[in-house]
């Protein structure tokens, strides 16, 4: 389940199971309305939803399982991007607190599926785009979100930049030492460390990720750890890693995922 830390989640019965393709980015929507939209995105006879909704003080509701089942938000687009709609009119710009609430979840995106940072006016590019760009294919809603919010995109991704900013240089953590860690620390005495600084930084991500006990948090990569590091493998891609995908060990796609969501960069 792949649910936004921050966003208050509010399953809704309108979306349909296991149907994301491929994850492009997200759509811009304006809700046209003000209020909650979740007892029309959880009322069948309306055929709507979206991924998210951001209202002008900057709250954020997730309704569906982003990047493996999707909304009822942009017809044909559904398959390929997210959606968020927007409290408000066409006609009123995104308040600063809405900029940072969609900004939240573009960083969000990014380091779940490497949304790129960039603005598109497309159906097929990777990044930002906005529902109208879709035309008929996409629902016929030309003038969503209104040529105001379009235009504040580049506010969203240039702030999103900012809360995704890369990590610093001396914080990498390489596969090799820590499955190395992992097999040495196993085999020690309790409390055996092996590169102690990068396998803390794999712990203290996986302590944020609800995987392991905060007293495991040691720099000791043991079994503790390993076990920690396999739930992680199992929870991602709609749980696609099984078998031997999800021994324990990291591997170089696996270990970048989860850096990309702490603050540090994985290398080989």
């Amino acid at each position: 389940m792949t649910r936004m830390p921050g966003a208050t989640w509010r399953p809704v019965r309108n979306y349909h199971p296991n149907g994301v393709r491929e994850h492009r980015g997200l759509a811009l929507h304006v809700q046209a309305g003000n209020n909650s939209p979740f007892g029309w995105f959880n009322n069948p006879s309306s055929q709507a939803s979206s991924d998210f909704w951001v209202s002008k003080t900057g709250v954020i509701e997730q309704y569906v399982n982003t990047g493996v089942d999707y909304a009822w938000a942009q017809a044909g687009g559904n398959p390929y991007y997210a959606s968020v709609e927007t409290e408000g009119q066409p006609s009123e710009p995104l308040t600063p607190a809405q900029i940072k609430g969609v900004a939240k979840i573009y960083a969000f995106g990014h380091g779940e599926w490497a949304w790129p940072l960039v603005v598109v006016d497309s159906t097929t590019k990777h990044g930002l785009t906005y529902h109208g760009v879709g035309g008929q294919a996409w629902g016929g809603h030309t003038g969503c979100p209104g040529d105001l919010r379009k235009a504040q995109r580049k506010d969203i991704i240039a702030l999103a930049t900012q809360l995704v900013a890369p990590p610093a240089v001396h914080r990498t953590v390489s596969v090799a030492h820590v499955v190395a860690a992992m097999k040495a620390d196993a085999a020690g005495p309790q409390g055996h460390t092996t590169f102690r600084s990068e396998v803390l930084l794999v712990e203290q991500a996986l302590y944020a990720e609800g995987r392991l006990a905060k007293s495991w948090v040691d720099g000791s990569a043991g079994t503790k750890t390993r076990d920690a590091y396999a739930a992680w493998q199992r929870s991602k891609a709609g749980g696609s890693y099984r078998g031997a995908d999800a021994d324990g060990l990291p591997g170089l796609k696996s270990l970048s995922r989860l850096g990309a969501r702490h603050g540090w960069t994985a290398t080989a």
